[in-house]
């Protein structure tokens, strides 16, 4: 049955599966190149026309909360993971904050008045400072 043949019921089955196929591929291109796939790429793969895959790039959507690239995410948690083992104390840091939400201790000052306790202690530095002298 030629295109201009199907029913418009046969013509939505049809567009939903080059649509995933399309989608499937164009994800499974981003792994391998580690870049946006171009139409004949895509085309390529999934043995499609290279209009096909234009008409359907325009509507191709991802979940909004998942950026396109995100599909990366579990390869990059296990090369950091990986480094980590390896020895990479960056990496290690970065896994303990991605995967276990340590942080580092930072001691933040809001040009508030010196306490007390400030006052002596600065007191205490420069007199230590002057008997040196």
């Amino acid at each position: 049955m030629s295109k201009k043949e199907l029913s418009k019921s046969d013509k939505n089955i049809t567009w939903d599966l080059n649509h995933r196929i399309i989608r499937d591929s164009y994800i499974k291109l981003i792994k391998l190149y580690q870049k946006k796939p171009t139409i004949k790429e895509v085309s390529e793969d999934c043995n499609l026309s290279m209009t096909t895959i234009d008409k359907h790039l325009k509507n191709l959507q991802f979940d909004p909360l998942k950026h396109p690239l995100r599909i990366l995410t579990e390869d990059v948690i296990l090369s950091i993971a990986s480094s980590a083992k390896a020895g990479s104390s960056a990496s290690q840091k970065l896994w303990m904050q991605i995967c276990e939400g340590w942080s580092e201790k930072q001691e933040i000052m809001h040009g508030m008045t010196p306490t007390l306790t400030d006052l002596v202690k600065k007191y205490r530095d420069e007199r230590k400072e002057s008997e040196k002298d």
